[in-house]
């Protein structure tokens, strides 16, 4: 008899997200849970110190989304696994929801998503067409009937919430630990549909996802994070794509942004111009490999 509290482990990887934690206790108290704490704080083993079936792991350093993801899975024990952001509001009947759906196709399934919602209830677009399809031109339509009503495959679902069998996620290789944030969720959607398994949103399964919750973001700390995501964008381009290819799109790229920060900081807007600014750090930083070396100092 399959049960979601012996045969799925919560997996979560936090930086700084004690409140939102707490927030879910009374939900992660009844499975089996793996943390990864990337900000190496003591706050939180405070707050889950007495649950005994919460393995703790503070890291000293800050590993990075998907490879702390790959370091909590690997110690887990159950067939199946819930991959969930600190800011997702866990909920108990959406999770079975979720496992009853993939239980009906298991051979074939390779990641489960739930359908989104702020926290007023209004349902955000999750599955959608792959970033290799929108870097070859294809448009992804916003009007509301392009959110599915039933059960619906995909390309791409955000990487907030997935549900995997843990076998089929360890024979991908786990998240691709070269993406330190951003686009790890792409791209094992990405190899999840070459290894001939469908993605499936299913909107049924509802959950909160107080997005951008998950740290207090201050303004260097957006900045850093802008430059970390721009990166990840090239280490993604680079990995599907030829190396003329990518040498084109920096040089137009550093071209454009250059372009961009003088006409904007002319024309007295001096918030663009900083944005495109960051991207051309993103560009210096990438193509040096510096940024392997800075995202070790920064304490993001």
């Amino acid at each position: 008899m399959t049960s979601i509290y012996e045969d799925i482990t919560l997996i979560i990887v936090t930086y700084r997200s004690e409140k939102l934690i707490q927030k879910n206790i009374e939900i992660l108290k009844k499975f089996p849970t793996i943390i990864v704490d990337n900000s190496n704080s003591k706050e939180l083993e405070k707050i889950i110190f007495n649950y005994k079936n919460i393995d703790f792991i503070r890291s000293s350093i800050n590993l990075g989304y998907g490879a702390a993801n790959n370091l909590a899975i690997s110690r887990a024990t159950t067939p199946f696994i819930l991959i969930v952001n600190p800011d997702i509001l866990i909920n108990e009947d959406s999770i079975n929801d979720l496992f009853k759906n993939f239980l009906n196709d298991p051979e074939n399934i390779g990641i489960l998503g739930p359908s989104l919602y702020d926290q007023k209830m209004h349902r955000r677009t999750n599955g959608t067409i792959s970033y290799l399809d929108q870097l070859n031109g294809v448009k992804v339509s916003n009007i509301s009937n392009n959110i599915p009503s039933y059960n619906t495959c995909c390309k791409f679902l955000m990487g907030c919430c997935y549900l995997m069998h843990r076998d089929f996620f360890n024979s991908l290789g786990g998240f691709d630990k070269n993406f330190f944030m951003y686009f790890e969720d792409n791209d094992l959607c990405d190899r999840t549909l070459k290894k001939g398994k469908y993605i499936m949103e299913v909107p049924s399964s509802k959950f909160i996802h107080l997005e951008n919750a998950s740290s207090k973001k201050k303004f260097f700390t957006n900045s850093k994070l802008s430059i970390i995501h721009k990166i990840s964008s090239y280490i993604y381009f680079k990995k599907n794509n030829n190396v003329s290819s990518l040498i084109f799109r920096i040089i137009k790229n550093f071209i454009d942004y250059f372009q961009r920060i003088i006409i904007n900081f002319i024309i007295f807007r001096p918030k663009k111009s900083y944005k495109n600014f960051l991207r051309l750090i993103s560009i210096i930083l990438y193509i040096t490999m510096l940024y392997k070396v800075v995202y070790k100092i920064w304490n993001i």
